[in-house]
Parts: C-alpha cells; sequence; structure tokens
C-alpha cells in the first residue's frame, strides 16, 4: 500500500465504524467509508468537532447535516502549490481525493524524464473529475486533454484551473471510451494517460458505462492511443466487486498491455498511524 506523504492542508484525523474524520483546510468533515469496518480509534470527543457530517442514501446520493460556504486549499507541488476549490454537493466527495496526490507526484516525475529528453509530454486524463491530475500534468509541463462526461464537474475542474492561474488546458465534456476510440480513428498518441472509471456511469449521450463489464475493451483501446516507446499509464478503481488480483488478471488478457507493472493499493494513513485502503492502482 502507498500513500501520499507531503499533504498540510489535508489530514485522515480517524476511520472506523464504517466512517472517516478528515480535515481539508480549516474544516472537518464526517463522512462515509464502507470498508473502514474496524472500531474508530478516537473518542467521539474528537469525531463531535465535524463541521459538517454526511449521511448516505441507497443511490450513493445523500445530504450534509450542516451547510459550509465553498472553502479551498491547496498541495504542496514542486516549488509551487496546487489550489483547489471544494464545496459540498448531493455526493459525500467535496472535490478532491487526497490519496491522489501520490499520483500526481509520479505524472511529474515521468513528465520530468519526458521533458529531459526534449519531449514535450502531451498528457489525457480520462475520467478527470475535478481535474487534480490535469493540474499536476499542466504544472509539469504537458499539454493536457482533460475528460469527463459530467458538465458541472468540468465547469468546477476549470475553476480550480483559474484559481491556479492556468488557462492552456483543453476541456472536453464527452462520454471517456467514445472520445478514445475517436482518437484512435484521427490517429492522434499520448505520451501519459490517467483513468479512473467509476463503478457505473452514464454519457452525456445516454451511453451506459459498467466497470466489470467495459474494463477490458477500454484499456486495449487506451494503449493504442500512448506512444509505443515514451510512455506512462496510470489507473485507479474503486470497485469493491473489482480485487486486486482480478484486475491483474484482466490486464494479462488485455493486447498491447505490458507484461511489467506495477499493482498495489492507494490508500491514506489516519493520524493514530492506521492503514485506510482505497482502491486499486495500476502503473507503468
Amino acid at each position: 500500500m502507498i500513500f501520499p506523504k507531503k499533504w498540510k492542508d489535508y489530514e485522515l484525523i480517524d476511520h472506523g465504524n464504517t466512517r472517516k474524520l478528515e480535515r481539508f483546510g480549516t474544516v472537518i468533515l464526517d463522512r462515509p467509508q464502507p470498508s473502514a469496518i474496524w472500531k474508530k480509534s478516537l473518542p467521539d470527543s474528537e469525531w463531535n468537532k465535524a463541521n459538517a457530517s454526511f449521511y448516505e442514501n441507497k443511490n450513493q446520493k445523500g445530504s450534509w447535516d450542516k451547510p459550509l460556504t465553498d472553502w479551498r486549499l491547496s498541495y504542496p507541488f514542486g516549488d509551487s502549490e496546487i489550489k483547489f476549490k471544494l464545496s459540498q454537493g448531493s455526493f459525500k466527495h467535496p472535490g478532491i481525493f487526497p490519496e491522489q496526490a501520490e499520483n500526481w507526484e509520479f505524472i511529474n516525475q515521468k513528465c520530468s524524464e519526458l521533458i529531459a529528453d526534449g519531449i514535450t509530454p502531451k498528457f489525457l486524463n480520462l475520467f478527470a473529475y475535478t481535474g487534480g491530475a490535469s493540474l499536476a500534468a499542466d504544472f509539469s509541463g504537458a499539454e493536457v486533454t482533460h475528460i469527463d462526461s459530467v458538465k458541472s464537474v468540468v465547469n468546477w475542474a476549470r475553476e480550480n484551473a483559474e484559481l491556479n492561474n492556468i488557462d492552456s488546458i483543453r476541456w472536453i465534456v464527452e462520454d471517456a471510451p467514445t472520445f478514445v476510440e475517436k482518437e484512435i480513428r484521427r490517429g492522434n498518441k499520448y505520451h501519459g494517460i490517467i483513468m479512473d472509471p467509476p463503478i457505473f456511469g452514464l454519457g452525456p449521450k445516454g451511453g451506459r458505462w459498467k466497470l466489470n463489464r467495459d474494463l477490458p475493451e477500454l484499456i486495449e483501446n487506451v494503449m493504442k492511443l500512448l506512444d509505443e516507446k515514451k510512455r506512462f499509464f496510470i489507473m485507479n478503481t474503486y470497485s469493491p466487486q473489482l480485487s486486486l488480483n482480478d484486475l491483474k488478471k484482466i490486464l494479462h488478457s488485455v493486447p498491447g498491455f505490458p507484461t511489467n507493472f506495477e499493482a498495489t493499493t492507494l490508500g491514506l494513513m489516519s493520524t493514530p498511524g492506521k492503514e485506510l485502503p482505497l482502491g486499486n492502482l495500476v502503473r507503468f
């Protein structure tokens, strides 16, 4: 399991009893975490310090018990920092996945290597959400294309880019598998691709995505977009129905996927020192 190590504005305070207590800047949130089936490490008095708690319905939507105004936090990145706008919504996510900072560092490393070889990296972010990886790639000198099927989320990502004085990212509202197929037909190539496919999804034109059914074909197509020699790839999956071993079996069966790759668990470490596994991570 690997964890981000450079956060200052984020802290996983505790987790347990299917919840997690986190600090995002100056705001403390109490959110669902179904995989945290163990007991909490800290007493209720610490959990009661939360500024807001989210309670989920069956369809993963839900509500916050207290309204908060939008707020910001930053992540130290190289000689600068990446700024994010956070907000409450009908889902439990405030606009950032803190564990993904580990991948932002990987993107920076790979882009730096390409630039040292005289290459301007072309980077593609699929299922891109609010754009943490897109911002990291832009900060790292890449030409970035950002793809998400939800217009409001892409607009949020654009706001994050404006916070960071970035105006060079290519923004596209489209179903990721459809975009990939179009890029194959156009003959376009990328040096780096990151994808964070959801368990289920619905594209802007009604296309339905199902992870366990559609992932192998998407990976095969994505490999066709990667440069044959100078390339890197990152994929995260958060489905409890898809174990890391099952994911590795899928990858070994996909034509064009390399035989050697890193496969591990991405997670967070709480202040009391307890690990919280969050998803599968594959990269090369």
